[in-house]
């Protein structure tokens, strides 16, 4: 229920001005909403459900004592239902995730939604969640339009959607209200007044006087319509009361006349508020996945059409490259806005930027498509403006590559784009990038370009180098060999200042050879040939020192892969070399993935995909919770695991060692421990794929840059980037040189949620208290996490949103801090009066259905014991007119940039009947 059809409800959810409320605020409310939730989810369920309803029960995991509910169907079926009251973009009430694939349903309010409204958005969202469960458990894709909204045409088979399921839930649970004689007069009357205003806003009333006889039918066959339709999932009392109040409003009695009269009046003045907090900017991008005519395209056509749109895009980046070089032939660098990366980040693309980017990742990936279901990923259609369900079959199944392709080439040629790569660099006047077009097989093609930055660069170059076999880990572990150089440099500069004799030297040495390519042997030789060796450690305390010597561990690990990738080529690979298909999986009978988390799960399917009779060993520590609620994982375990082509062990892994098998072949030896006590083992295969985990370190498109500003005696820290709505949109860098000039520079999209150690010190702990923000807005339980497709397009949307505002001149729309926003916390519980853990009786069996999508036959809800009722939540602080949520809003669409637009390329973007251009931007002559 992202946004309600009732415009008051809309306009109570209101953002907090600045220092309008404190996190402490925030947090005594998210624990009020969470306990009167509790309370109050037993009687909803009911009203909601009508006969289907069995029982509610409070459970709790095993591994981290999270608390859910258990919703049981009068057959007992059963649905995991996981609260939460969790800070929110300005205007958004609620957001739900239905994990069809593991039962698993997700539903969060707005931590500042008034306490007045939580059940009525409760009633919403269970209503909704389970008519996506209803549907996607027959194999239907949702209906894309809602019906239950004044205003929207009607189609020759008007149908609910799971939004307008929704709506009949609150309208169920309003007349459960209304008609309880345990509630005060005042309660009841109240319930009735807005079940009647929401006769209004469902359209299911006409409300053209009845003086004016033609618009007056033309609404009255509308509204009947609705209701007809909407008749069988209405319980008992909500089908007398649409009897009694679904009239027009000259024909009601006068107690319900007037309080229609005063509900609508209160919403033109909230529609008002809305749309002045809202603004009426025209938008102007197009909606990728749908061709020129306004048609989505078919899923049997995405195939065809996605490499049909890689080629135009081949074209726009080709006409780039041409504008850029004919205007760098004049006094002085080309001029533009520059964003480097692409993927799940161009949902919050800017048409006016430059944008740089190798057609990577989703791109080359040769698997099936991404890991979740339409059904996971169903906001892609509001952050991104694209709908999943066109691109499958059922809503169970995984959104496919082509569809992802085509939906990221269509984004990024609404604006100039060069495919290729660029780093950033210090130039006379400000930043400059370095930009290196690609040719159509990714190889670098032509010159490099020079631009000069306008404004902040943006990087999203999608998540960093993973780490080698034998990564030290612990506190004072050391994940890369650039951060064990770094290391060893920082503690020679000590050294130098000491006084050390040589320092300087060896320092200026292991430097050189670093950025010159050289191998980990050859940085270990320098080192260990080095008298200054032992002065690393010599005073240093017992954490300082076992960092110092895990540098050591790290290099020598990382010279063991050097060596087994020399000896054995294309069969020991990093796991993002078989997600970008560059291997072939052939070379190797039993491959070898050590690492069980989700990169290491997807490069055992493309192997698994590519070679029909490859086996594959999956090794490394229990599988990440999130795996199990993911289509790919459950489908691999069907496919492969029963086939004995997959084998999982769950493990400590080892540094890589290599062997010569009986045939003379260089095959490789993991050992690993496993067990308690521990007990070392090991494995062998003749292929290796390293799937490990990230490491954390400056996006490559700055490292130049950072090495510069470094060298010259300049410093780089970094900062979090949070919307008003306290929602992360990135973090951010700033460059000071040694002559006080100051460089930002933005990082967002997957790259973002891994903060780079040397700005953000790993003992300080940001890490993981980012990750434990990002854990608690998307569950485990979602199939999803941070870093994901469908995830990051909502930030970057958000950040588009962000950033225009603070364009505007709003200085808070973008805030820098040095932590996470205490909001974020998880609160102390609130004490609740009453308990929902025990379960409800269930009706006699046999006297209800289940919950299938047929209309329910509802009789009145069995006589439930009623609890004391919690206190009720404060009203939600800040209040003040929404903004806008959806992808469009946050993109600057009036401005223009004075730098030469791309021109029209020869071959025009594929349509459904026939190659034919979208509207976008404009492309030039």
């Amino acid at each position: 229920m992202n946004r309600s059809t009732d415009p008051r409800m809309q306009a109570d959810v209101l953002a907090p001005e600045a220092a309008s409320a404190t996190d402490a605020e925030f947090l005594a409310q998210q624990a009020a909403l969470m306990a009167a939730a509790r309370s109050e989810l037993n009687a909803v369920a009911q009203a909601v459900m009508g006969n289907r309803f069995g029982a509610i029960r409070t459970e709790y995991t095993k591994q981290d004592n999270r608390e859910f509910t258990v919703l049981t169907d009068s057959r007992g079926n059963d649905v995991n239902l996981w609260l939460d009251a969790i800070p929110m973009p300005t205007g958004m009430i609620a957001n739900s995730v239905a994990n069809t694939t593991s039962n698993e349903y997700i539903l969060h309010v707005s931590d500042r939604l008034p306490g007045e409204h939580l059940t009525r958005v409760l009633a919403h969202e269970v209503g909704e969640l389970l008519a996506v469960r209803d549907r996607s458990g027959q194999g239907m894709t949702p209906v894309r339009e809602s019906l239950l909204e004044r205003g929207r045409e009607i189609g020759e088979q008007p149908e609910l959607s799971s939004q307008d399921h929704g709506r009949i839930g609150e309208l169920n649970w309003l007349a459960e209200r209304a008609n309880d004689v345990g509630l005060s007069e005042v309660q009841r009357s109240g319930a009735r007044a807005e079940l009647s205003a929401m006769l209004d806003h469902c359209g299911l009333r006409p409300v053209a006087p009845t003086s004016e006889l033609e618009a007056h039918a033309t609404d009255l066959e509308s509204a009947q319509t609705r209701r007809y339709v909407s008749r069988p999932f209405l319980s008992p009392g909500a089908k007398r009361l649409v009897r009694e109040l679904a009239r027009p409003i000259e024909q009601l009695d006068p107690a319900d006349a007037t309080s229609l009269q005063a509900a609508r009046e209160a919403a033109l003045v909230a529609q008002r508020q809305v749309e002045a907090f809202i603004g009426r900017r025209e938008v102007t991008m197009p909606m990728p996945g749908y061709a020129q005519n306004g048609v989505p395209y078919p899923r049997d056509s995405l195939k065809a059409a996605a490499p049909q749109w890689a080629e135009h895009r081949a074209q726009v980046s080709d006409h780039t490259v041409e504008n850029i070089q004919q205007e760098a032939e004049g006094e002085g660098l080309p001029r533009r806005q520059v964003v480097i990366g692409g993927g799940a980040s161009l949902a919050g693309r800017n048409p006016e930027a430059l944008l740089v980017d190798g057609v990577g990742r989703w791109h080359l990936d040769p698997g099936a498509g991404i890991v979740q279901s339409a059904d996971q990923d169903r906001d892609l259609q509001q952050w991104m403006g694209v709908d999943p369900y066109q691109a499958v079959s059922k809503p169970g199944e995984r959104v496919s590559i082509e569809a992802v392709r085509l939906w990221e080439d269509q984004l990024a040629t609404q604006g100039p784009v060069v495919n290729g790569q660029a780093h950033l660099r210090l130039g006379q006047d400000g930043l400059e990038a370095e930009v290196q077009p690609f040719d159509r097989d990714g190889n670098p093609s032509g010159a490099a370009l020079r631009v000069a930055c306008d404004g902040t660069p943006s990087v999203a170059t999608g998540l960093p180098p993973e780490v080698v076999p034998g990564m030290p880990r612990g506190p004072n572990g050391v994940e890369s060999r650039s951060e064990a150089v770094r290391l060893i440099s920082e503690r020679l500069h000590e050294l130098e200042g000491a006084g050390v004799t040589g320092a300087e030297e060896l320092r200026t040495r292991l430097t050189e050879a670093d950025r010159g390519g050289q191998d980990a042997a050859g940085l270990l030789k320098t080192l260990q040939s080095s008298p200054l060796k032992d002065a690393l450690t010599a005073g240093l305390g017992e954490g300082p020192a076992a960092r110092m010597e895990n540098c050591f561990t790290i290099l020598d690990a990382t010279q063991k892969w050097e060596s087994a990738r020399e000896a054995a080529p294309g069969r020991a690979l990093m796991g993002d070399e078989v997600a970008e298909s560059r291997f072939n999986p052939g070379d190797a009978n039993h491959w070898i993935v050590a690492g069980s988390g989700g990169t290491g799960v997807a490069n055992a399917e493309i192997i698994l995909l590519k070679d029909p009779e490859a086996k594959v060993t999956i090794i490394g520590a229990a599988t990440p919770p999130a795996l199990k609620h993911q289509v790919q994982y459950r489908e691999m375990l069907e496919t492969y695991r029963k086939s004995g082509r997959l084998t999982f062990i769950d493990a400590r892994v080892g540094a890589i060692e290599t062997f010569e098998d009986e045939n003379g072949r260089t095959s490789f030896r993991v050992p690993y421990t496993k067990g308690d006590p521990p007990e070392r083992m090991e494995l062998t295969g003749d292929g290796y794929v390293a799937s490990l985990g990230r490491t954390n370190p400056l996006p490559s498109a700055v490292q130049a840059l950072a090495n510069e500003v470094r060298d010259q005696g300049g410093q780089i820290s970094g900062d979090l980037r949070f919307d008003r709505d306290d929602q992360y949109i990135g973090y951010g860098l700033t460059f000071r040189t040694q002559d006080g000039q100051e460089h930002r520079v933005d990082v967002d999209g997957a790259a973002s949620w891994q903060l780079p150690r040397e700005i953000f010190p790993p003992e300080e702990g940001l890490q993981g208290r980012l990750n434990e923000m990002g854990a608690r807005a998307l569950p485990a339980e979602t199939g999803n996490a941070a870093p994901g497709f469908s995830p990051i397009a909502r930030q970057s949307a958000l950040k588009a949103r962000a950033v225009a505002a603070e364009q505007a001149g709003d200085a808070n729309a973008v805030r820098r801090r040095a932590d996470i926003p205490d909001r974020w916390k998880r609160p102390e519980p609130a004490a609740e009066a009453g308990s929902t853990t025990e379960p409800t009786p269930s009706p006699a069996p046999g006297t209800a259905p289940t919950l299938a999508p047929t209309a329910p036959q509802r009789e009145p809800a069995a006589e439930v014991p009623k609890q004391p009722a919690p206190a009720a939540p404060k009203p939600a602080p800040g209040r003040g007119a929404p903004d806008a949520h959806l992808w469009q809003m946050g993109v600057p669409q009036a401005r223009r940039s004075s730098s030469a637009a791309p021109t029209q390329p020869q071959q025009l973007p594929p349509d459904q009947q026939r190659p034919g251009p979208t509207r976008g931007p404009d492309l030039g002559d």
